[in-house]
Order: structure tokens, then C-alpha cells, then sequence
């Protein structure tokens, strides 16, 4: 009977100590807001036989990067400001739009929804207090994985 005791107190143990530990990390939807600067656009696949014709080797990734993002509202954007209500209000160079933002899956992936119901999904790859990253799948223009880079400002 003495052992029984011992493996309920231990399993309690263990779930005791599990249930702490999750209830102390924080929610990627509360590490994700406030203002993220945008560092780097990074293209981990591009197929750039493709464009070589068209750019220069000089120009070839922002060459790329137009031809990825030219579908893509977020692409003009330098900070992203994400805020508690599920807003997300990008920031350019005289550009400004406010759109919806919400985290899917195991807190794996960033939805965000625009006023004309066009939805697009990044991976998130890195999330910690001062950096995001971000994946998504460009068109099969350019056939490839792009990445963008962002530290927080605040």
C-alpha cells in the first residue's frame, strides 16, 4: 500500500509542477504587442536564375522582394504596432493602415485579416521580448521562403 502512496505523490508532483510552469510563461499574444521595427526582408529559397535577365545582381533581392510582396499590403511597412485589441496599424514612409491580428494554431502561426477579407499566415519562427521573425510562402513567381526580421522599439 506504501507504494501506491509513493507513485500518487509523485505523479501529483509531477503535474503539480507542470501546471506551474505553464501558468508562469507568457502568451506569445501578450510578447507580440507593442512597436516592432522592421530589419531585414531575407530570401531563403528565391530562385534567382529566374530574375537574373530582369535585375541586377545589385538590385536582385529588392528585385525579388517586389515581385513577393506585390500582393502583400505589409511589404511598404517598416513598423508593425501591434496592440492589445487584435489591432495591427502598419507604418511606412507616408503609409499607414489598420488592419486585424490574431495568433493560430500552438502559437505558431500570425493571421492577419484587412478590410477586403484578404487573410495571410506567417509562420512564426522566433518570438522572445526583442525580436520576431517571421516565414511565409511567396507566389510561384519567385518560388521561394521569404523572412523578415523585426526588433521591438518599445
Amino acid at each position: 500500500m506504501k507504494i501506491w502512496i509513493r507513485y500518487l505523490s509523485f505523479f501529483g508532483l509531477g503535474i503539480f509542477l507542470f501546471i506551474t510552469l505553464i501558468s508562469m510563461a507568457k502568451s506569445p499574444e501578450m510578447i507580440i504587442e507593442g512597436e516592432w521595427k522592421e530589419l531585414a526582408w531575407e530570401y531563403e529559397k528565391a530562385d534567382i536564375k529566374t530574375f537574373s535577365s530582369k535585375a541586377s545582381e545589385d538590385n536582385d533581392s529588392s528585385y525579388i522582394k517586389d515581385i513577393a510582396g506585390q500582393d502583400l499590403v505589409i511589404h511598404k511597412a517598416e513598423k508593425w504596432i501591434f496592440c492589445p485589441n487584435g489591432k495591427l496599424i502598419l507604418k511606412g514612409e507616408n503609409y499607414t493602415k489598420e488592419i486585424t491580428w490574431n495568433i493560430k494554431g500552438r502559437g505558431n502561426i500570425l493571421e492577419l485579416k484587412y478590410d477586403n477579407n484578404n487573410i495571410e499566415h506567417y509562420s512564426l519562427t522566433e518570438l522572445e521580448n526583442d525580436k520576431l521573425i517571421l516565414n511565409f510562402d511567396t507566389s510561384a513567381h519567385t518560388r521561394g521562403i521569404a523572412r523578415l526580421t523585426f526588433e521591438k522599439v518599445n
